[in-house]
C-alpha cells in the first residue's frame, strides 16, 4: 500500500534536488555569499537526510504491517545492488580516463553519492531482518533495538573516521569525504534507519509520538544556532528533527488533499527523477551550453526547463516500452487486402 503523503514527500525532496544541482553547478560565486544563499544552503541540505529517511521509512512500515511476510531477499539484493551501480555509474570517470589520469579516475570514480548510501542502509536493513528470522528473533522490540543500535553507531562512528587516510581510495570513499564523497555512510546512514524506526514507530498511539516529537524538539532547541561539524552528533541530531518535522507536515497536508499532482508523480518515479536531471545537468555542463557564474533569473530558468525536460524523459521512458510492444504487434500482424471486383468500382461518369 502506498501512502499519498510519502509520495508527496519524496517528490518534493527529488524537485528541490533539482534545484541544489542546477544552483551548485551554474550559480555565480558571488552570488553564494550573505544570508539569503546560506539559508538556502540549508534548506537544501535537508534534501538529502529526506531523501534518505523516506526509502528506510517504508522498510519500517512494512516490518510494522507484514512482520511475517514472505520477503524476496535475492530480488531486493539485486535490486539495490543494480541502484548501487548507478550510483557509480553517474560518477564514472570519462575525461580522467581519457587523459591517462588514473589516479583521479579512480578517487572519482569510487565517490560515494546518495545512491550508494542509500542501497547500503537499505542492504543492511535486508541483511538484518534475514539474519533475524534465521535467529529465530521475530519480535517487534528485537528489531527496534538492532535498528537503533545501527543508527547510533553510523552517528557516533563519524566522529573518529572523518578524517582517516590510511586506507584504500576505494573503502575510504565509503566512511568519509576525503576522496571527495559527498555523503559516505558515516553518519548519512543514519538517515536510513531513522526512518526505519519512524516507519515502525508510526503504528505506535499519537500520545506518545506527540511526547517523543516534544523531546527531539527540545533537544533541537538546545543546539539552535550553533555552527556544527557536518560529522557531530548534533548535526545529525538538527537534521533529524527537521526532517521528522517535514515528514509531520507532508501527512498533515494529505489529509487535507493539498499534495499536487505533479509532486506526487515525481515521488511515485524519485529514481527516474534523480538520474534524468543529472544527466541533463551535465550534458547541459559539458557541452558548454550554459557556463558557470549565472545570475538568479537564469538559474530560476534553469530550474523550470531541467525540470520540465525531467518530466519529459520520465514519461516518455515510462511510456516507451508500451509504444514498443505496440509496434511490434503492428509490425508482426499480416495486413488483409480485400479483393475488389470491378463492378464494384464507381464508373468515371458516376
Amino acid at each position: 500500500m502506498r501512502l499519498e503523503w510519502l509520495d508527496f514527500f519524496r517528490g518534493a525532496a527529488v524537485l528541490v534536488m533539482m534545484e541544489t544541482h542546477v544552483v551548485n553547478t551554474f550559480l555565480a560565486a558571488g552570488l553564494r555569499e550573505g544570508g539569503g544563499f546560506a539559508l538556502l544552503n540549508y534548506l537544501n541540505g535537508l534534501v538529502a537526510p529526506s531523501f534518505l529517511f523516506i526509502a528506510g521509512f517504508v522498510q519500517g512500515m512494512e516490518r510494522r504491517k507484514a512482520p511475517a511476510k514472505p520477503i524476496p531477499y535475492a530480488r531486493r539484493a539485486w535490486r539495490l545492488l543494480g541502484i548501487g551501480a548507478l550510483g557509480y555509474a553517474l560518477h564514472f570517470p570519462v575525461i580522467q580516463l581519457a587523459r591517462g589520469e588514473w589516479l583521479d579516475a579512480l578517487r572519482i570514480g569510487s565517490q560515494v553519492d546518495v545512491l550508494q548510501c542509500l542501497a547500503l542502509g537499505l542492504g543492511v536493513l535486508l541483511g538484518a531482518r534475514w539474519l533475524g528470522e534465521r535467529m529465530r528473533w521475530r519480535s517487534a522490540s528485537s528489531w527496534l533495538a538492532g535498528v537503533l543500535a545501527l543508527a547510533t553507531a553510523a552517528v557516533l562512528a563519524a566522529t573518529p573516521v572523518h578524517s582517516w587516510t590510511g586506507g584504500p581510495v576505494v573503502l575510504r570513499a565509503w566512511v568519509n569525504v576525503t576522496t571527495g564523497s559527498l555523503f559516505p555512510i558515516f553518519p548519512w546512514v543514519g538517515f536510513v534507519f531513522l526512518g526505519a524506526l519512524a516507519g515502525a514507530w508510526h503504528g505506535i498511539s499519537l500520545p506518545r509520538r506527540a511526547a517523543g516529537m516534544i523531546g527531539l524538539g527540545v533537544m533541537a532547541w538546545t543546539c539552535r544556532g550553533a555552527a556544527f561539524s557536518s560529522v557531530s552528533p548534533s548535526f545529525f541530531l538538527e537534521r533529524a528533527v527537521w526532517v521528522l518535522a517535514l515528514a509531520a507536515v507532508c501527512e498533515w497536508g494529505a489529509r487535507w488533499q493539498l499534495p499536487a499532482a505533479a509532486v506526487l508523480y515525481a515521488g511515485k518515479h524519485s529514481l527516474k527523477f534523480y538520474v534524468a536531471h543529472l544527466v541533463i545537468i551535465s550534458a547541459i555542463a559539458g557541452a558548454g551550453m550554459l557556463a558557470p557564474g549565472q545570475a538568479w533569473p537564469s538559474i530560476a530558468m534553469m530550474v523550470l526547463a531541467i525540470g520540465g525536460a525531467s518530466f519529459g524523459a520520465v514519461w516518455f521512458l515510462g511510456r516507451a516500452p508500451q509504444m514498443l510492444a505496440l509496434a511490434r504487434r503492428v509490425r508482426a500482424e499480416p495486413v488483409v487486402v480485400e479483393a475488389v471486383e470491378i463492378e464494384d468500382l464507381p464508373s468515371p461518369a458516376a
